[in-house]
């Protein structure tokens, strides 16, 4: 009956139905990509220096995009830029793959290939962040996030669990043309999806490239909602590291006592939080879509707690259902910050936004991932954990102090 739901009223917004495929799509072939390289440089290189530089490019190269977005932002439409930088991501997704046996012995020319790609990705994420508020109602935005959220957590938990075994099946190049026919599909939905939006104005370049690259972070800092909930996010992703495989084998081992398949369960039992949570978000959307601030906070405060006890446990079966316990609380706080950030500014200012956002965000997460490492080998794994907890605590009380903002519009999602 829910999956039935969401399909009728998705129906009644093709829009919608092809930019969700085209995520869906985007969002299998970016996660077969990651572990087919991945996978590649660690047979290939025997070397987990190497390896790790992988993500750690792509962080970079992230960085370097964001910052550089709104140069090419202010002069091209939202929509001729996007879909230039989708098909230019497929075509070198297919040289990758043409070339792909002669790069097994050159690295160098691989991470070209890397950054570029990357770049493409950096440059189109705050396009395709900005689209969902323009192809829906602002009242129904937790509705469909919630659909959205749902989808793509279903395609990343099928995308990881089944990519290494078809590589095994088929092997890394053929699995390499899947995912470029996955690139296909994802442009064509997309182009369908946005020719209803695509007429809009170009917008005039700023005075300066000062000026242009300033825009977004003014945007950000100057409305009281999106600074605090920038914040957030900012706490929430120096918290989030604690989740990276380093430090969750480091817990299984030496924590829980258990045997390296134990990682396996513990993301496993955190996905299936996260579809609960979907489910939930689904069924409580008019509520959340009243109280967002609250739904923020309240979300926060659980997924604290949570975290505290699921790092001072002992037990693997007690652990487990912490962590599905914790997907309901994840998702219903990420909803409502995203719900939050779409809703503070104009739609054609929304890419700009999430550019000075996905700076700040990506800087982040290359920091805490030094840090986490360097407190956990200093302190023990449990410390790691309770830290993280007291800085999600920590974000639920910006949160609560949000509410402030939120007493006069109790029927406009609209924070400014």
């Amino acid at each position: 009956m829910f999956f039935l739901r969401k399909v009728v009223y998705l129906l009644q917004n093709r829009s919608l139905i092809y930019y969700l495929g085209s995520k869906i799509c985007i969002t299998l072939a970016d996660i077969v990509y990651i572990m087919i390289i991945t996978t590649h440089m660690y047979t290939t290189t025997k070397s987990a220096t190497l390896t790790a530089l992988f993500p750690l490019v792509q962080v970079i190269t992230n960085l370097i995009a964001n910052t550089s977005a709104p140069l090419i932002m202010n002069r091209f439409s939202s929509y001729s830029l996007l879909f230039t930088l989708q098909w230019t991501k497929t075509v070198l997704l297919f040289l990758l793959m043409i070339l792909f046996p002669a790069l097994s012995s050159n690295v160098v020319t691989l991470f070209i290939f890397i950054f570029f790609i990357s770049l493409c990705s950096g440059w189109s994420a705050p396009l395709l962040y900005g689209i969902l508020p323009r192809l829906t109602r602002k009242e129904q935005l937790v509705k469909v996030n919630s659909i959205f959220s749902f989808s793509t957590q279903i395609a990343q938990a099928a995308a990881y669990s089944f990519t290494s075994v078809i590589v095994l099946l088929i092997g890394a190049t053929s699995t390499l043309m899947m995912n470029n026919i996955l690139m296909i599909f994802g442009c064509v939905a997309l182009h369908v999806s946005l020719r209803s939006i695509h007429t809009e104005r170009v917008i005039e370049p700023s005075s300066s490239k000062g000026a242009a690259l300033l825009e977004g972070w003014k945007l950000l800092f100057q409305n009281p909602s999106l600074r605090t909930v920038t914040c957030m996010d900012l706490i929430e992703t120096f918290a989030g590291t604690i989740w990276i495989g380093a430090i969750t084998m480091a817990y299984v081992t030496t924590v829980l006592h258990k045997g390296e398949e134990w990682w396996g369960y513990i993301n496993t039992s955190y996905y299936a939080g996260t579809l609960i949570g979907g489910i939930l978000a689904w069924k409580m959307s008019t509520y959340i879509q009243n109280n967002l601030i609250r739904s923020m906070a309240i979300g926060s405060l659980m997924f604290s707690i949570l975290t505290f006890l699921y790092g001072m446990t002992s037990s693997g079966f007690i652990a487990l259902f912490l962590c599905v316990l914790m997907g309901p609380c994840y998702q219903i706080r990420d909803i409502s910050q995203t719900t939050v950030l779409q809703s503070s500014v104009a739609p054609s200012l929304l890419s700009k936004m999430y550019t000075a956002h996905g700076a700040l965000l990506s800087t982040a997460s290359g920091l805490s991932m030094l840090s986490v490492g360097i407190i956990t080998d200093l302190f023990g794994v449990r410390t790691i954990y309770i830290l993280a907890s007291i800085l999600i605590l920590c974000s639920a009380c910006l949160s609560f102090n949000l509410l402030k903002y939120d007493k006069t519009e109790k029927k406009d999602i609209s924070l400014l």
